[in-house]
């Protein structure tokens, strides 16, 4: 199946509802994000534990691997030993080997291999396919750390543009806040919640508390090469993103927060307090989850509890994307038209996940 989206939004149609119900549709986007760096922690987390095991798109890829640091080194490595593949590292923790609990074969946090029971008479042993595999491309970007375990690098231009807008940003002052992030299983596409990330259009509709925040008429979406930003000015300047920068002309001190999205499914919302970073991994055709991290700056905390906070907008979000799922699978639908005015950021995400069907 073709998307067909016309890459003028005037005349384009949304895509057809199969795109979101269709198993075989579904499957063809792996490559999507096989080949796309990730979001996996901040750098802080590793003053408390310098092996954080993870998998990447858990209960989908299920691609094991191991964030680790070796004095100031950090390395994303395989977390699957090499001997029978059992899984390594399976918490948490502060060891200054990483060892399999199998056969006891033991690694040094670079990956290379350590020690080896039982191998003594083993010919051409160990060899470099004897370690952990490192040829997983890791990025620290301003604290935060992506592993890529494929060879796309689009984010690379998206956080880019990032930095260049806003190079004032405290970034050496967030944390990670354990207690404030969270994590939700929903019903939905990953496409879905996507989408309506990527449009301010609904938030007078369901976002009372965000909408008397904000100045509804000064919401702008701008699209970047590999990602979309989203801005809207403050109703109260003491609720604004910061205090010195210009972002497309505006001072940050009007800015209510910047919403960012790239490609195809990491949102980096950055607010007065901190920053948020919503990951959107799919599970399945019709299953998601959503990993929300609190990165806030010293001495702030992120904002919860009101009808304004961003947990609280979460839910609402959500709400709308499963009734929307339902609705989509109705024989009466097919597929709608984009509002030219305020759905750009949706059309540039349709255009660009077009290219991999």
């Amino acid at each position: 199946m073709l998307m067909n989206i016309d890459e003028d939004i005037k005349k384009a149609s949304t895509p057809p509802s199969l795109f979101y119900t269709s198993k075989e549709i579904f499957n063809k986007i792996i490559s999507v994000f096989e080949n796309s760096y990730q979001y996996v922690c901040h750098e802080s987390e590793l003053l408390k534990n310098s092996n954080i095991p993870f998998y990447l798109f858990e209960d989908w890829l299920d691609i094991p691997l191991v964030i680790t640091k070796d004095n100031n080194n950090i390395f994303c490595l395989s977390n699957v030993c090499t001997h029978r593949g059992n899984i390594v590292c399976n918490k948490k923790n502060n060891q200054k080997k990483l060892v399999c609990n199998y056969h006891g074969r033991s690694f040094n946090l670079d990956g290379t291999i350590n020690y080896a029971p039982g191998f003594k008479e083993t010919k051409n042993f160990p060899s470099k396919n004897d370690s952990l595999n490192k040829n997983i491309n890791l990025l620290n970007w301003n604290g935060l750390l992506f592993v890529n375990a494929g060879e796309n690098e689009s984010i690379l231009k998206g956080l880019n543009e990032i930095n260049n807008l806003i190079n004032w940003y405290p970034f050496d002052n967030l944390s990670f806040d354990e207690k404030a992030s969270k994590t939700y299983k929903i019903n939905a596409n990953w496409a879905l919640y996507c989408e309506n990330y990527l449009e301010g259009f609904h938030i007078a509709y369901v976002h009372k508390g965000l909408s008397s925040d904000i100045e509804n008429q000064s919401y702008e979406t701008i699209l970047l090469e590999h990602g979309v930003l989203q801005m809207a000015k403050s109703k109260d300047k003491k609720d604004s993103i910061g205090e010195t920068g210009l972002i497309n002309n505006v001072p940050s001190n009007q800015i209510y927060a910047l919403y960012f999205w790239l490609f195809p499914n990491i949102m980096l919302n950055f607010y007065k307090w901190g920053i948020s970073v919503n990951i959107i991994e799919p599970i399945n055709n019709n299953k998601t989850r959503i990993r929300f991290i609190s990165l806030p700056i010293k001495s702030y905390k992120q904002r919860s509890g009101d009808s304004n906070s961003v947990d609280c907008i979460e839910l609402e979000d959500q709400r709308v994307v499963l009734n929307v799922q339902k609705g989509i699978k109705s024989k009466f639908y097919n597929r709608g038209r984009y509002s030219a005015q305020h759905e750009k950021g949706t059309h540039h995400f349709h255009r660009l996940i077009s290219k991999y069907l």
